[in-house]
């Protein structure tokens, strides 16, 4: 839509173009929904199969329904109370003994507002339920009662969700009602037995690990149901691995969270502070009890008249027991009296607090408050915040495993979800397959690897290969000559010496790979701590000793410290735009061949070079004019502020190697990138492809790489960034409507499809027992309407690999399967820091890289620490005031040395 062609009445948001790029000047975005201009993109059919390569025999984890339900079934609205209600009470008003008396067994509830039953209501069911009375609590002096009313609505058409299943009609309202029935039936009897988190069920029998913390690792089962190739429905079952609040007494709880030494400590950091006024406020470490806001605990002392009473933390107050005081009412005279908590417990229960210092907590019903001490927590309850990298590391340990192991696995929770005996089941008439299906794959011809020097080399199925006696496809695009090298001096001292070793065998190995080095000894000097003031002193010596702008900055560092990190990229990217490079001074210290080819791998590429090509034998390369857009949109980790980061990747030449990179911020948890986003960020990158690959002209071909996002997201991705994106060519042709051609393809890895080749298979499987790389699925787990496959491109390092779920929306390049799904798996050989394949398209890999490299980009101080990503520690307590409407932009890269249109991020 351009400029002239805003919609009556709609004016069009403005593209400040004082301050846009000259060639993006008169481009126009529209604050309207688009939906109201485009009718929703019919998505592209499966056009046939792939013919290369070999086929293979797998199972999946995916287990056929081998019966429909065989009874009418009717569908019912369900109001409880007011319709306002917590989920909590809905459960407790139709879980209750006159509800089942009413309407007798059976009857699935979606925990909201939906009923199904084989049982057909005359009537409407209208009839109030005392909840104390149905307890058993005669005495109660509240008013606890909810009415609840049943109305029926419709018979589910079955019949028309088997003629969706088969491909004859799409998926609308009719097959959408009876697809929402099937998931709740399957989900009925496991919801009831196990602790329900979204499709997975756990169970405090299960195995389980402590992450440290107070934080459990459980595992637990994933089931869902799915329409699948050619023509069937399939539960898909697997295992689930989720976090827990440990069962702790509450005090155990907060000293591990809180990452204390003993409970001594705990009543150290929980007494206020005086502020500047001379008031008293929340230490930094008290904040982080806010964490357990929503936990639901018990009490449990000597007399306790509420042992089985579960109460939900609201807060914890700034006093102890002795400060905290109420009104105590002596039944016997009637009179009241006041008196703290600690003598209240002392003189009705002769209970001495021990730990009466610590802070009294406030629960969310009525005036209750509880000593701390007497608190605990007696069921798993799911933990919602980010692991910090211990747990997460420890976390991985925990759910990895082998291939055999996890098949063992998932067969175990096959069998706990006793689908046969599952009575839910059997009243409706839904049966579910014992063994996983097997489905006829394909294992795709693996590419040959080209080095410099036209040398190149055939890994198999390996899946990996090495750099020794090998150069760069290409090399650096100038000679290195303004460098430096600085080491900061920490706990494991590093000498210059040392450094001076590491740099000769550093240059040597360069120019074996083929580097061009001028300048064989760069500036070498011992930097101070402060990350900041390292840089500017690197940057200084180095600009001064060689009279031209730094080409690569090294930085040696002591340890692991992702803070420290972030900070130097900060400054090297967004205050110098000069490329970086940070070691590990054990690492520099060791100097392996082995490390210091992997090192060269990203300077090389830093430096405007390339490490190597994947030569095919179906795609010789990209067709002329044809550009490849990865794009990514990371989101922070839950209870963080930080925006989300939307990215771009431009493929910057005519095989798929090099990649340019732009982030910004993208507003909170928005997964759709927004209009600004595609002009500020893609335009100046599909400019630089014009200029450089497109020599003037606008491509005839766009591959656009997205990152997973939901299906009623796929629609929103067609109609707004993909019209976007034809907006900007249509500025660069002045005016002139593109005419290209256009293939959508969302990537995504979160799902849970596994496949398993034959024990010793050595034709579909690698060393470990995972599918090789090149293993292809594209039936009997995929969408029986649309155009999708899996496919396993790299070789697991640790447990079960897992396949990126490529889905095409729209394909008017109309590559035929062989080549477009080659494609895709070959690139995977090009990924320019690593000498093996990777698991995803590189488009979409250096977009997801690009996003969390860009949270160092931030425009907050860095004495307020990390926003999100790595830097975050779980323990970081949470953000005071009211959050910004929109998130400020990423600090820009300075323009003088071009860093945003090299290879900045890897």
């Amino acid at each position: 839509m351009s400029k002239n062609m805003a919609p009556k009445g709609q004016k069009p948001k403005s593209s400040k173009e004082d301050d846009a790029p000259f060639y993006l000047r008169n481009i126009t975005f529209y604050e309207t929904d688009p939906d109201k201009y485009f009718e929703n993109i019919s998505l592209v059919k499966r056009p046939g199969f792939n013919t290369t390569g070999k086929e293979i025999a797998l199972s999946i984890n995916s287990y056929p329904i081998v019966q429909f339900p065989n009874k009418t079934v009717y569908q019912y609205d369900v109001l409880i109370g007011n319709g306002a209600e917590k989920r909590a009470l809905l459960d407790k008003v139709w879980n209750s003994k006159v509800r089942k008396e009413k309407l007798g067994k059976y009857w699935i509830f979606d925990g909201n507002k939906l009923a199904w039953s084989t049982t057909k209501l005359s009537q409407d069911l209208n009839v109030v339920i005392d909840l104390d009375v149905d307890a058993g609590r005669l005495d109660s002096k509240r008013a606890n009662a909810f009415r609840l009313v049943v109305r029926p609505t419709k018979k589910i058409n079955l019949a028309i969700l088997d003629e969706y299943v088969r491909g004859t009609i799409p998926l609308k309202d009719d097959a959408q009602e009876a697809f929402n029935f099937l998931d709740h039936l399957l989900r009925e009897t496991p919801s009831r037995t196990f602790i329900p988190v979204k499709r997975s069920f756990f169970s405090e029998d299960n195995p389980k690990f402590d992450l440290g913390g107070g934080v459990f690792a459980y595992k637990g089962i994933y089931q869902a149901i799915r329409a699948v190739h050619p023509g069937r429905l399939a539960v898909n079952v697997d295992v689930s691995n989720s976090c827990f609040w440990s069962l702790y007494s509450l005090v155990g709880l907060a000293i591990g969270i809180m990452d204390l030494r003993d409970v001594q400590q705990l009543i150290h950091y929980s007494k206020p502070v005086v502020d500047p006024c001379g008031g008293h406020q929340p230490s930094k470490q008290f904040h982080l009890l806010d964490r357990l806001h929503k936990l639901r605990v018990r009490a449990n002392y000597r007399g306790c008249p509420c042992l089985d009473k579960e109460w939900t933390v609201k807060e914890f107050l700034l006093v102890n027991a002795k400060q905290y005081k109420f009104d105590v009412k002596d039944h016997a005279t009637g009179t009241s009296r006041t008196m703290n908590i600690y003598d209240y417990f002392k003189e009705k229960y002769n209970i001495i607090l021990d730990y009466w210092q610590l802070p009294v907590v406030q629960m969310t019903k009525g005036k209750v408050v509880y000593p701390m001490e007497l608190l605990a927590v007696y069921r798993a309850q799911k933990y919602p915040f980010k692991l910090n990298e211990f747990q997460t590391a420890q976390m991985i340990k925990f759910a990895v495993s082998r291939p055999s192991e996890r098949r063992q696995a998932i067969e175990r929770c096959k069998k706990n979800l006793r689908h046969p005996e599952d009575d839910v089941l059997k009243e409706y008439g839904l049966k579910v397959a014992d063994s996983m299906v097997r489905t006829k794959a394909r294992l795709l011809p693996n590419p040959e690897i080209l080095f410099g020097g036209n040398q190149k080399f055939n890994p198999g199925t390996n899946g990996r290969w090495d750099l020794r006696g090998k150069k760069f496809y290409l090399p650096n695009s100038k000679p290195l000559k303004s460098w430096g090298i600085g080491f900061f001096k920490g706990r494991h001292p590093i000498s210059g010496p040392q450094i001076e070793a590491f740099c000769d065998n550093f240059v040597r190995t360069y120019q074996g790979h083929g580097g061009i080095v001028e300048t064989k000894r760069p500036v070498i000097m011992e930097l101070p701590q402060d990350p900041a003031k390292a840089v500017y002193e690197l940057f200084n010596a180095v600009g001064n000793k060689y009279n031209q702008r730094p080409q690569i900055l090294i930085l040696v560092v002591q340890d692991k410290q992702s803070f420290h990190y972030l900070r130097i990229k900060k400054s090297c990217d967004c205050r110098f735009g000069v490329p970086s490079q940070v070691l590990q001074g054990q690492q520099v210290v060791k100097g392996s061949p082995q490390y210091i080819s992997n090192v060269l791998m990203k300077v090389n590429a830093k430096l405007g070079g390339t490490t190597a090509r994947a030569i095919s034998k179906y795609n010789p390369s990209l067709p002329p004019y044809t550009m490849v857009i990865g794009a990514d949109v990371s989101h922070a980790s839950p209870g963080s502020h930080a925006p989300s980061m939307a990215s771009f990747t431009v493929c910057m030449d005519t095989f798929g190697g090099r990649y340019n990179a732009g982030c910004e911020t993208n507003g909170e948890r928005r997964e759709i990138i927004s209009p600004a986003n595609i002009r500020d960020i893609l335009g100046p990158l599909i400019r630089e492809w014009v200029m450089n690959i497109g020599k003037g002209r606008n491509p005839q071909n766009l591959y656009y790489f997205r990152d997973g996002v939901s299906e009623g997201q796929q629609q929103h991705v067609l109609q707004r960034e993909i019209r976007h994106i034809k907006d900007i060519f249509k500025d660069i042709a002045m005016g002139k409507e593109w005419e290209g051609k256009v293939t959508v393809v969302i990537c995504s890895k979160r799902h849970h499809i596994r496949a398993f080749p034959e024990p010793n298979d050595r034709n579909a499987a690698d060393k470990n027992g995972n599918p090789l790389p090149g293993t292809l699925v594209e039936k009997d787990v995929t969408n029986p309407h649309g155009y999708d496959f899996f496919l396993w491109s790299h070789i697991a390092l640790q447990g079960t690999s897992r396949p990126v779920h490529y889905q095409v929306l729209i394909d008017e390049i109309g590559s035929s399967p062989n080549q477009l799904q080659n494609m895709i798996y070959e690139h995977c050989y090009q990924y320019m820091r690593s000498t093996t394949s990777v698991s995803l398209f590189p488009a979409v890999y250096y977009a997801h890289l690009a996003s969390n490299r860009a949270r160092s980009h931030e425009n907050v101080p860095s004495s307020s620490g990390p926003q999100s990503g790595p830097g975050v520690k779980m323990n970081r307590p949470p953000q005071q005031g009211p959050r910004p409407v929109e998130a400020p932009p990423l600090l820009p890269m300075p323009e003088a040395d071009r860093l945003g249109y090299k290879v900045w991020y890897i």
